[in-house]
C-alpha cells in the first residue's frame, strides 16, 4: 500500500465533504496532526481507525485501502484479497513498530537507572550493591518504565498509532512491582531472606 497514494485519496475525499482535518479528526477521535501525517504520506491510520475513517469519508474500507474510487460491481475477489492482505501486512507492520518501541524504552530506561546506580555504589560493599539492585534498582526500573511508556503510549495515540501493547506493558510494569514487593517484605517478615531488619 502507498502512503502518499493513501494520503492523496484521504485529503480529496475529505475535501469533497467539506471537512477540515480537525473535523474529520474530531469524527473518528484522533488529533488533527495524525490526518495530516496520513495526508501527507508520512503514515498510516491504526488497524481500528481503518473502518471509522471509511465510514467519516462515505467511502468503503476496499475503497479506502485501494486508495482509489470503485463501482459496486466493478469489485473482484483477487482485489478484495489483495487489500485486505495489503491491511493485515500493514498492521503487523504497525504491531512489530510498537514491540521495537516498547524494547527501547524499556532497555533505555534501564540503561539509565543501572548506569546512576553503577556511579552511585561504586565505593559500597557487594551485599549492599545486591540490595541496591533488588530493592532500589528493580523498583526504579519498573515505575520509570511505567511512566516512559505511558507517555510513549499516549503520544502513539494522539498521533493515531496503535499504542495497545504500549499501554498493556505499561499497566503492568506497577503491578509486577507490587507482586515483587509483596514477596520481598514476605520473605523478610518470616526471616528467609536477605532483607535488612
Amino acid at each position: 500500500m502507498d502512503a502518499h497514494k493513501f494520503g492523496a485519496f484521504v485529503a480529496k475525499c475529505r475535501k469533497e465533504r467539506n471537512m477540515t482535518q480537525a473535523d474529520l479528526a474530531l469524527k473518528i477521535q484522533v488529533t488533527d496532526k495524525a490526518v495530516s501525517r496520513w495526508e501527507r504520506g508520512i503514515g498510516f491510520p491504526d488497524i481500528n481507525t481503518i473502518e471509522p475513517l471509511a465510514n467519516a469519508l462515505e467511502v468503503s474500507v476496499l475503497e479506502l485501502m485501494k486508495s482509489e474510487r470503485m463501482a459496486a460491481n466493478q469489485v473482484e475477489k483477487e482485489e478484495a484479497a489483495e487489500v485486505i492482505t495489503d491491511t493485515l501486512n500493514v498492521a503487523v507492520l504497525q504491531r512489530k513498530q510498537e514491540r521495537k518501541n516498547v524494547f527501547q524504552i524499556l532497555g533505555v530506561t534501564s540503561i539509565i537507572v543501572f548506569f546512576l546506580l553503577f556511579i552511585d555504589s561504586m565505593q559500597w560493599q557487594a551485599d549492599t550493591i545486591i540490595f541496591t539492585g533488588v530493592g532500589v534498582a528493580f523498583p526504579l526500573f519498573c515505575m520509570g518504565g511505567f511512566i516512559a511508556l505511558l507517555c510513549n503510549g499516549i503520544w502513539r495515540k494522539v498521533k493515531g498509532k496503535s499504542c495497545g501493547q504500549t499501554l498493556a506493558l505499561a499497566i503492568a510494569l506497577p503491578l509486577l512491582l507490587i507482586i515483587f514487593l509483596g514477596l520481598f517484605f514476605l520473605i523478610g517478615a518470616l526471616g528467609i531472606g536477605p532483607v535488612p531488619n
